[in-house]
């Protein structure tokens, strides 16, 4: 993965956790209607398979110890 793509990717997680953020607020005020349920559930499962794909192609250089 190119420098580039690692930082759309890191663009896109910073997103995500916005929009889980804003869900997390306004779920328990009945404040979040379906389609936005829908339109987060799409979003997380595009991102799920975004990193699935990374996740196969990645080579840690430097683990840390357990």
């Amino acid at each position: 993965m190119s420098a580039a793509d690692a930082a759309a990717l890191a663009v896109l997680l910073r997103q995500a956790q916005w929009a889980i953020d804003d869900a997390a607020h306004r779920v328990p005020e009945d404040r979040f209607d379906g389609d936005e349920h829908r339109d987060l559930a799409d979003a997380l499962e595009a991102l799920a398979g975004m990193l699935r794909a990374r996740a196969d192609r990645c080579m840690v250089l430097d683990q840390p110890s357990r």
